[in-house]
């Protein structure tokens, strides 16, 4: 996911340029506008990305779409005209995002980070997934095991012994 922006770079602020995403893990589709701003170019990006996962429930391995929506600003390191160093931007995030030396972006790391934020933080494979049996671990969406599901808190176990004899 790697555009040239060294065109854009060289046009006037304001100035953009539309691009596809080709499918590449983990996204499915997209696109991204590059806009070119001072000291650099803001990229926005829209993707449907494919989100690996395992069931919270029952553990099975699946793969489900999200949307991802970005807004990052790329920082220039060079100066195209007189091709001189920029220095960084007084109070910029040492983590900015930079052009590089050849004048190209690469937009896979903030879609990575972005995926990741959009990653449900315990994914089911299905809504109604019954998980597995906290007994003998059998999955119960693929088999039904003769376990007993009932739990018994021990403080109240000698209860019982009064319903068993008590009919009436």
């Amino acid at each position: 996911m790697r555009f040239n922006v060294a065109g854009l770079l060289k046009a006037e602020v304001g100035a953009s340029r539309r691009h596809r995403i080709e499918p590449e893990e983990p996204v499915h589709r997209g696109s991204v506008e590059i806009v070119r701003v001072p000291r650099g170019v803001l990229v926005r990006c829209e993707a449907e990305v494919l989100i690996d996962a395992l069931c919270s429930r029952c553990l099975v391995a699946f793969a489900y779409p999200e949307r991802v929506r970005f807004e990052e600003f790329f920082r220039q390191q060079v100066d195209l005209v007189d091709g001189r160093w920029l220095e960084p931007i007084e109070g910029e995030d040492e983590d900015t995002f930079l052009i590089d030396l050849n004048n190209e972006i690469d937009i896979t790391e903030a879609v990575r980070q972005y995926t990741v934020m959009a990653a449900a933080m315990q994914p089911l494979c299905r809504p109604d997934c019954p998980g597995l049996c906290p007994e003998c671990g059998t999955d119960l969406g693929v088999e039904v095991c003769e376990c007993e599901r009932s739990p018994i808190d021990p403080r109240w176990a000698s209860l019982l012994s009064l319903q068993s004899g008590n009919d009436g």
